[in-house]
């Protein structure tokens, strides 16, 4: 069989958001349990071509685009360490112009998708090989269904939404003068990218099963509802994973020691050196709290910021790492400035610093007002630093509350659950959740059993893959 993965960004190649990590693994995961021809692209973006990563080029097209024709080289490289192709698809007006993504309030924004989209047929025609199945990634690669419809190619696509938070939507008459359509093409006041995805591609994913459930709601839709709900045959959610290679305690450079199950007390060692590194006091027994978030009103930092007092009068301490809304970073940097000696914040973007964080944290915080998927939950479990998280999309999934039975005996607590959780999106709820998690924090003997239950858990791609590949069959047998 061969797939195609159309998305925005992979990683390592370009990561800004949770695309790239989900394109990277599961190109990966599908390539160890398959010989599938699997192969990704994505738009030469200018940051990309700064990094020089020495992509050949291969081939040259032209997309019409209205009136207008305009120019695409093709560039093809591996992705590290695999033998897995990525093309990039370089055009100076539209796909290689400034950044990743520019500014979402204008029309250039949706244009170069809407491009991306166009040129994904001529791109196949000149590299001679046709894809089973496209997997369109988010609504960046949302009008590729609706583009093989129009120029009538039989090619399957499973689209999975990654986070309906953003559509893609601008001015109808804008966009169909743009693609060059005509004026009875079904459209609203708005187009609307994911819309045009949900209602077109042959199967729908999305990336947990609880989340799949949420956007059939009027709360969590934000709009789509209705479309979610008329292609309830076609959809389907498929949890995330993470990839157990790059994310190991064990073989993390990144640690300043590293370690496992077998050695956990080496832990210690992370949270010293985050301790030192943000000018708190060293300790094994303040519990040192980590969130590592883009800044903004779905991840909850409002309630973090809410508490930060009780946290405070708790002995805790907290490292922050994450960019966002200027709202959001102003709110975190005054409770720095409050408590300096209790919380530190790293305004950047920092992927070494990530992996400090999650290695040398006690508790993690995620406390989202949705999150379909998440992976950061899942990784600090991985290193065994246990998730406080609001119960929600792939959180609900993933995060299991602590409970504590007796074993047949009577004499034995056994420990159930991986972090803890909370439903109402509540600051003193969450406050609640921590503090729960606080007096276990103190049984040392209790915490590490919590420890090794979150590092036990199999988080990797390999089950999700087997789910993929079962809908890439399915498209094709059609």
């Amino acid at each position: 069989m061969k797939i195609l993965f159309a998305a925005s960004e992979v990683n390592p190649i370009l990561k800004v958001g949770g695309i790239a990590d989900v394109v990277s693994a599961l190109t990966k995961a599908l390539r160890k349990i398959s010989q599938h021809d699997i192969r990704i692209v994505i738009p030469y973006y200018q940051p990309v071509k700064e990094k020089k990563f020495g992509g050949k080029k291969i081939a040259r097209f032209k997309v019409k685009i209205g009136a207008e024709e305009e120019v695409v080289n093709v560039y093809k490289i591996f992705l590290p360490k695999t033998d897995i192709p990525v093309y990039f698809l370089e055009n100076k007006k539209y796909l290689t112009n400034g950044g990743v993504y520019l500014d979402i309030k204008k029309f250039d924004h949706i244009k170069r998708f809407l491009f991306f989209s166009l040129a994904i047929p001529e791109f196949l025609k000149v590299i001679d090989w046709q894809p089973d199945v496209i997997h369109a990634h988010d609504w960046q690669a949302g009008f590729v269904p609706v583009i093989l419809k129009l120029k009538k190619i039989k090619i399957k696509v499973l689209f999975t939404i990654h986070n309906l938070l953003t559509q893609g939507c601008w001015n109808s008459d804008e966009c169909l003068k743009f693609l060059g359509l005509k004026a009875d093409f079904k459209k609203s006041n708005d187009f609307n990218i994911m819309q045009q995805a949900i209602l077109n591609a042959d199967l729908i994913t999305t990336v947990s099963p609880s989340y799949a459930e949420e956007i059939k709601t009027k709360f969590y839709g934000r709009g789509l509802e209705k479309e979610i709900k008329s292609r309830s045959k076609d959809f389907s959610g498929i949890l995330n994973g993470i990839d157990v290679d790059i994310f190991n305690p064990l073989t993390d450079r990144s640690l300043v020691r590293n370690y496992s199950i077998k050695n956990l007390e080496d832990k210690l060692f992370n949270k010293i050196y985050l301790q030192k590194k943000c000018g708190f006091e060293i300790s094994k027994n303040i519990p040192l709290l980590g969130v590592i978030s883009r800044l903004d009103e779905q991840k909850g930092i409002d309630l973090i910021c809410e508490i930060t007092d009780e946290l405070v009068e708790n002995n805790c301490q907290m490292i922050i790492l994450g960019t966002g809304q200027s709202e959001c970073e102003k709110m975190v940097k005054e409770i720095q400035r409050k408590y300096p000696h209790n919380i530190c914040f790293f305004v950047e973007f920092n992927p070494e610093l990530a992996q400090q964080i999650y290695a040398g944290a006690d508790i993690f915080l995620m406390p989202s007002k949705f999150e379909p998927c998440g992976l950061c939950q899942m990784i600090a479990m991985r290193y065994g630093t246990i998730p406080i998280v609001r119960a929600t999309g792939g959180l609900r999934d993933t995060v299991k509350n602590v409970k504590l039975n007796n074993d047949l005996s009577g004499l034995n607590k056994r420990v159930i659950g991986n972090g803890f959780s909370f439903s109402d999106y509540n600051s003193q709820k969450f406050l609640v959740a921590i503090k729960r998690a606080l007096k276990f924090y103190q049984n040392k003997k209790i915490w590490r059993k919590i420890q090794i239950n979150a590092m036990s858990q199999d988080f990797s791609w390999h089950q999700s893959a087997k789910k993929y590949l079962k809908l890439y069959n399915k498209l094709i047998s059609k």
